[in-house]
């Protein structure tokens, strides 16, 4: 039971007026008329007015209190957080010569005559190399592979799989340069209909990279949303001349194949489907010739903001200095406050939480994000009467500078795809530039209602993750981009968990958009927010505790079924009221009974399904209805069934749900 809180004063109004009234006849018995029409009463009216106003905020007393306590405790307003997207720059020509577009790049969505335009800056260099295409290995078993590096170029045609194509056999590209983040554009001269059978725009192949991330082979996507996509084959399925344009994601890694270290791409035979055509002919190849159209790179929704100068050191303890922006984004490295040294050369000085282990010497600051306000170590009189000095002070007449920051974010910049194709100022040889996913991540500053729902759990927890809780707890911490987490550790007496001393943490990240269908691109976390999580865990863990972040595994549903409609209402709009109830309700994020995303490891049952859609205004009632897992990769669904089981490490996500709506019958 929470403690009760007093009310200091619990008059209100009528209560005032009624006493004020009441001394009338002690104060001023000649005043006779009590009306509401007397100048007396009116006055009477205006002072109540006033000093319930002023109970009011005496009764907020309490509230202030609290605040200033959380703040004791190290509860502080979460900033706001920059979007982050992938931007794909596109050359007008492949260049003879490396090029590099430089970080702070600026790319901004179009202006319209209602809405200013929304600008994202690249987070890195971009560098687009000229690639060199070193090795071309064939294989028809997988174990023993052939160079035909020389033959290439000759004039003569090489066979790339057997003579009638099987499973496994593969050609392999080497080339030496790290073409991570850049567009490939791999011009092959094939045989005009050599490898015969095929549809071309699907043959029984798989063009696939060695991810360094994994340490293993991954396959490209032929959807834009993916990071590694196969853009085009313009050799229909090799068989004639033309270009196979392929996005390299920045993973992209050498790996050693028959003794040779490269960076490999591999176009492999795969066992076709069942109404898929197979090869009955091998493709030739007479040359291949790589060349990069261009490249991606990471960028976010802020504004950057470089060498500004703070002010002038006056030598004393406890100086405060202000940004010229506020709110800032938190300070990402080689953002820090330099001070000026004697000789006029700058030194970087170090952020930190607070001054509890600073010393004399230690060239520490704290920055507050919220308010864009950096501060130096106090000077504090101790018990047995010794001031002690936290952290260093800046010599005075030193000029103070902040090296660079950022500031913007919030969830203006969760743009849709295709929306950020304005290049704010021209780069010499890039004809255009385009995000081919939705940006994400960008969420506004913390409001002081949710800092105080999370006090009770900051002050149970103390910065240390013990329990299951604390884990999910501190994982939302790390950043305003987790939007759940789900932590398992191992068990007494073993099972399907984790080994003694590993942790893991599933984590969901935030999605821009949550009504209606998600990406299963949106929900894949990147390498940047597993470090942040990763990193701001591992300060708080136990020492004998190994953390592993990763995602949960989803499960992809999707919903057939029958409906009976009521007269009067109209097919296409009742159909899309259910699917967006149905996608709302299957949904990782804001889906699950109670509507703050499906429960890890909950079953979905069949009468659920019947339930949500009968609720529908409109709906007579459910003819029939069926749940399939499908593959996100193929959309190829299972069989339907009853009740879909989940492990305690997933989650359930909507795949496309199809509704049929006809008219009940009117007996």
């Amino acid at each position: 039971m929470g403690l009760p809180v007093p009310n200091l004063d619990d008059r209100k109004f009528q209560d005032l007026v009624r006493e004020a009234r009441a001394m009338i006849p002690r104060y001023c018995p000649e005043w006779t008329d009590h009306n509401l029409s007397d100048p007396g009463i009116t006055l009477i009216e205006l002072f109540a007015w006033m000093v319930d106003v002023l109970l009011y905020r005496l009764n907020k007393v309490p509230e202030k209190n609290y605040i200033k306590f959380m703040e004791l405790i190290g509860v502080k307003l979460a900033p706001a957080s920059s979007a982050q997207v992938d931007l794909a720059f596109r050359l007008s020509a492949p260049q003879p010569a490396p090029m590099a577009i430089r970080a702070g790049t600026e790319v901004s969505t179009l202006r319209t005559q209602t809405d200013e335009p929304i600008t994202f800056s690249t987070d890195a260099d971009l560098r687009i190399e000229v690639p060199s295409l070193v090795h071309f290995l064939i294989t028809r078993d997988d174990v023993n592979f052939v160079d035909f590096m020389d033959e290439l170029g000759k004039g003569k045609p090489i066979d790339v799989f057997r003579e009638v194509p099987q499973e496994g056999n593969a050609f392999y590209l080497g080339f030496s340069e790290a073409l991570g983040g850049n567009i490939l554009a791999v011009t092959m001269d094939c045989v005009l209909a050599k490898g015969i059978g095929v549809i071309p725009d699907d043959p029984p192949l798989a063009f696939e990279y060695w991810d360094g991330a994994v340490g293993d082979w991954r396959a490209f996507d032929r959807r834009p949303e993916a990071i590694a996509w196969l853009e085009r084959d313009g050799t229909n399925a090799l068989n004639r001349r033309g270009d196979l344009v392929l996005h390299l994601p920045r993973t992209f890694a050498t790996a050693e194949v028959a003794l040779r270290r490269a960076y490999w791409i591999r176009c492999r035979v795969v066992a076709p489907r069942p109404d898929q055509p197979a090869y009955q002919a091998s493709p030739a190849m007479v040359s291949v010739q790589p060349n990069c159209v261009g490249g991606t790179v990471l960028a976010s929704h802020v504004v950057r903001v470089p060498a500004e100068q703070l002010g002038i050191s006056d030598g004393n303890a406890g100086q405060r200095f202000r940004l010229k922006h506020a709110p800032i984004l938190p300070l990402d490295q080689g953002e820090t406050v330099e001070v000026q040294r004697e000789g006029g050369s700058y030194e970087a000085w170090q952020q930190v939480q607070d001054f509890s282990q600073s010393g004399p010497q230690d060239r520490h600051f704290v920055c507050d994000t919220g308010e864009g306000e950096v501060q130096f170590g106090p000077r504090i009189r101790q018990a047995d009467g010794e001031m002690r000095q936290y952290g260093a002070i800046p010599p005075g007449g030193m000029v103070i500078r902040m090296s660079r920051y950022r500031y913007g974010g919030g969830s203006r910049g969760n743009v849709g795809k295709n929306t950020l194709s304005v290049l704010n100022s021209s780069i010499p040889y890039v004809a255009s530039v385009i995000n081919r996913r939705p940006a994400a991540g960008g969420t506004d500053p913390e409001t002081v209602e949710n800092a105080i729902m999370r006090g009770p759990q900051m002050f149970r927890t103390r910065n240390r993750a013990v329990t299951e809780a604390d884990y999910e707890f501190l994982a939302l911490e790390a950043s305003p981009a987790v939007a759940r987490a789900r932590c398992v550790q191992p068990r007494e007496g073993g099972g399907d968990g984790p080994p003694p001393g590993v942790v893991f943490l599933l984590v969901v990240p935030t999605v821009s958009a949550t009504e209606g269908s998600i990406v299963p691109e949106q929900l894949e976390l990147s390498y940047e927010l597993k470090q942040e999580v990763q990193s701001y865990v591992d300060e708080r863990r136990l020492l004998t505790s190994n953390v592993i972040i990763s995602e949960p595994r989803y499960l992809w549903v999707s919903v057939e079924a029958k409906v009976k409609m009521k007269l009067k209402y109209d097919p296409v709009q009742l159909t899309a009221s259910i699917e967006d109830v149905l996608y709302r309700f299957i949904n990782p994020l804001v889906g699950g009974p109670a509507g703050n995303g499906w429960p890890f490891g909950r079953d979905l049952i069949v009468s659920e399904v019947y339930a949500r859609m009968q609720s529908v205004d409109g709906v007579e009632y459910v003819e029939e209805a069926h749940i399939y897992p499908v593959d996100p990769v193929t959309g190829e669904r299972g069989e339907a069934t009853q009740r879909l089981v989940l492990d305690p490490t997933a989650v359930m996500c909507s795949h496309e749900h199809q509704i049929t709506v006809s008219t009940a019958d009117r007996f």
